[in-house]
């Protein structure tokens, strides 16, 4: 990561540690519990966000998510090959308009728009996100596709059926148990028959929560991803249905991946590029250390070493769920307005 990304963070210099120490609380069993944290979600993903983006930007480049990768591709092909196959999924057309719920700094929204030459509006509550998304609109020239508002996605400003298509790619897991409000308020801004789309963090049927390691590895994910509460496949399902949708298609996308690139690879170490370097096990040990050396010297904000321990957490969850087959970021579901 440079230093110059760091000092943009979307926290000023003297609340990074504040912030961050208000973050860990939360998820302190003795200051705080899950139904707190559910209470509070947009705060949590918006000070979770503030904090880790430029992380993200220098790691993981502009597209927030996984995807379905084989052996010989590049992290960033298989992104954009993973957000095609759901804008080829929702049929997007030239001309129509769609909704991506949480479009973080708009990477998918910018290709999906290259590849349909659909209208898309990108809903975030987070406005250091919007800030860096509209500058790369800019610079993608896609001003005529691509557009942010900052809203809080459980009441959108729009009139009922406004939009042709919705998705979500990874980014509804921070609705948590308010999934079916979320989606009831999707609804109501498609036309009739439309499709959403969906690719989903989830616990899988393999989750044992009664087993303490699984618990552990679940809540790693929480803590280091911002989110209050992981649900399961079937909680998405019955929201989608609760909420006036009709399922057409459910499927773990994660099993796609060849045996050699599975999805959670780059935080292994093993085959990473150099783009992934910073991901890895060995990269994260480099950047850690720097940062303290870099908070000693008040080149970043005091605070920015526990930030990168929060997204470790996130990490060694990651891999551990992947590798265990107890959680899947890749949960495909395509469902129609009813």
């Amino acid at each position: 990561m440079k230093t110059s990304e760091v000092a943009e963070a979307g926290v000023p210099h003297d609340e990074v540690q504040t912030t961050i120490d208000r973050y860990s609380d939360r998820f302190d069993n003795n200051k705080s519990n899950v139904g707190e944290r559910v209470k509070d979600t947009a705060e949590l993903s918006t000070e979770y966000y503030n904090l880790s983006t430029d992380f993200y930007l220098s790691g993981w480049g502009k597209m927030f998510h996984f995807g379905v990768r084989k052996k010989g591709e590049s992290l960033r092909d298989s992104l954009v090959r993973y957000e095609i196959y759901l804008a080829d999924k929702l049929q997007l057309r030239e001309g129509e308009k769609c909704l991506d719920l949480g479009a973080g700094v708009g990477g998918p929204m910018m290709n999906i728009a290259k590849h349909t030459k659909a209208t898309i509006t990108g809903i975030n509550i987070n406005s250091y996100q919007i800030e860096k998304g509209e500058k790369f609109v800019h610079e993608e020239g896609l001003e005529k596709y691509c557009s942010f508002l900052e809203c809080n996605w459980m009441k959108m400003p729009f009139p009922d059926q406004s939009f042709d298509k919705a998705y979500g790619i990874e980014a509804t897991c921070h609705a948590a148990d308010k999934r079916t409000e979320l989606f009831t308020e999707v609804n109501r801004l498609l036309k009739p028959g439309s499709l959403f789309a969906l690719y989903e963090w989830v616990m899988t049927e393999k989750y044992n929560p009664a087993d303490p390691e699984q618990q552990n590895i679940k809540r790693n994910i929480e803590i280091g991803d911002g989110i209050s509460n992981l649900n399961t496949i079937e909680d998405v399902k019955k929201a989608l249905a609760d909420s006036g949708f009709e399922l057409l298609e459910c499927r773990n996308r994660a099993y796609e991946c060849d045996k050699e690139t599975p999805w959670y690879l780059a935080f292994k170490g093993k085959g990473f590029s150099l783009q992934e370097l910073g991901t890895s096990p060995v990269g994260r040990v480099v950047v850690r250390n720097m940062l303290r050396f870099l908070e000693t010297i008040r080149i970043v904000p005091k605070g920015s070493t526990k930030v990168h321990e929060v997204l470790e957490l996130a990490a060694d969850g990651l891999a551990k769920g992947g590798e265990r087959d107890i959680f899947t970021p890749m949960m495909f579901y395509l469902a129609r307005k009813k």
